[in-house]
């Protein structure tokens, strides 16, 4: 009897942790856990939104206003206003918008200006501005200079003498006379920069003159000679040690190749003497230049259709775009 009621008590002790540990498990509900928010940083969202704030606001005043040129540094705002040297009525526009833009302007764009002075309102206009605003001078390297009538010459030889710092000239053997060299003994020309030279249609009495010991001086610094007309010089009298670059106008009629053939083998009056341009009206079909090279030599033909003058071909040159770059390479 004892025996069996031990047997009962241990199984009763079994069932009854059973059924507690089932009511505990039923009863017991599992705890919602709290979601615990975290207090903004009120001062840190305010920055934040105020930097967005100015970025939108500077943003629309981008999209509506004009371009801030005048708060770029000085030497981006001069690398961008180069680019309109090109154009004479962008640069006209310019120099209306502010006097900080308008002396911007001059000293980016007219050293890669080539200014051309030949009617009346040209020559006039800018010999007052010179007049007015010496100290533009400096800028000025690109000139050329061929008044339309005698009354005009006083005020284009004014200019010329100025503008000491040319680097590319043209003009016709009278102006070079009296505006840069000098028939006295001892003078010292002033151009000392002036590296290229186009005479334009000089008589042989403007020829005469370019003999002068002046004269001599000014042309030994020249590295590009073009002479445009009929007429040239049969002989130099003297040497040009510099001259790399000669150019001239073709003569169909009576063929002038020779000439710069002669000259290319002259060592001792052109002894740095590269290239020799002939230049002449295209025939035939075509509308664009056409670059002809002589065997054997550095002697080039160019030909260009008859609207494109001597002016334009001028023009291309200073801008690094003329015969002069083509036929160098």
């Amino acid at each position: 009897m004892p025996r069996l009621e031990i047997k009962w008590v241990g199984s009763c002790i079994f069932v009854v942790s059973i059924v507690y540990t089932f009511l505990i498990s039923r009863l017991t509900v599992t705890p919602t856990p709290i979601d615990i928010i975290p207090t903004p940083d009120i001062k840190r969202a305010k920055r934040l939104r105020r930097i967005h704030q100015e970025f939108e606001a500077r943003q629309r005043r981008i999209r509506r206003g004009p371009f801030p040129l005048a708060e770029l540094p000085p030497e981006l705002t001069l690398q961008i206003l180069g680019h309109c040297a090109e154009s004479q009525s962008t640069v006209a526009n310019l120099v209306l918008v502010s006097r900080r833009v308008q002396a911007l302007t001059y000293e980016a764009c007219l050293p890669g200006m080539a200014i051309r002075l030949i009617g009346e309102q040209q020559v006039e206009s800018f010999d007052r501005l010179l007049l007015c605003k010496s100290h533009l001078l400096p800028y000025i390297h690109n000139l050329w200079v061929t008044p339309l009538q005698e009354k005009y010459y006083p005020a284009a030889i004014r200019i010329l003498k100025k503008c000491t710092s040319v680097r590319s000239l043209a003009v016709n053997g009278r102006l070079l006379k009296e505006s840069i060299t000098s028939p006295h003994i001892g003078y010292r020309i002033r151009h000392t920069h002036c590296r290229t030279l186009t005479l334009l249609h000089t008589s042989s009495e403007g020829w005469a003159s370019l003999f002068a010991p002046s004269a001599h001086q000014f042309l030994e610094q020249i590295t590009h000679l073009r002479i445009v007309g009929d007429r040239i010089p049969v002989e130099f009298n003297f040497p040009l040690p510099n001259l790399r670059s000669f150019s001239y106008v073709l003569n169909r009629n009576v063929p002038n190749l020779a000439y710069g053939e002669r000259i290319l083998k002259d060592k001792d009056g052109f002894p740095n003497l590269r290239t020799v341009v002939l230049t002449g009206e295209r025939r035939g079909k075509g509308g664009g230049a056409r670059i002809s090279k002589m065997k054997d030599t550095r002697l080039f033909v160019f030909e260009v259709p008859v609207e494109r003058t001597d002016m334009i071909m001028w023009c291309d040159n200073t801008l690094g775009r003329g015969f002069w770059q083509l036929c160098a390479n």
